[in-house]
């Protein structure tokens, strides 16, 4: 396990709960981590299950933040010229329980 795995992703619970459209550098930048160490980060919490990536058609999206558990925080500049398409993460119920937080109903 990451060494303070938790407490980061307390940390990223906070922001994704702000509800500010953040990038990778962003986030990177108020964890006091280079980019790279947080996409490294986010494909753990990902493939453990704590977070969730969607991806989003950033020309249509239907969504508009509001949806129970949504964060819209952006992934950071990984829109593609042929598809506009924007990856965003949310915090799963099991990242919640994690972060010590009820689970989402």
């Amino acid at each position: 396990m990451v060494v303070g795995y938790r407490y980061f992703l307390r940390r990223l619970a906070e922001m994704m709960d702000s509800r500010e459209n953040l990038t990778t550098r962003t986030i990177a930048d108020r964890l006091n981590m280079r980019q790279d160490e947080f996409r490294d980060l986010l494909n753990i919490m990902e493939k453990k299950g704590d977070i969730e990536c969607c991806i989003e058609n950033a020309a249509g999206c239907d969504c508009t933040g509001d949806c129970k558990g949504c964060s819209r925080v952006c992934a950071g500049p990984e829109l593609s010229s042929r598809s506009m398409n924007m990856k965003s993460y949310k915090l799963t119920d099991k990242g919640r329980a994690l972060c010590g937080e009820q689970a989402l109903n």
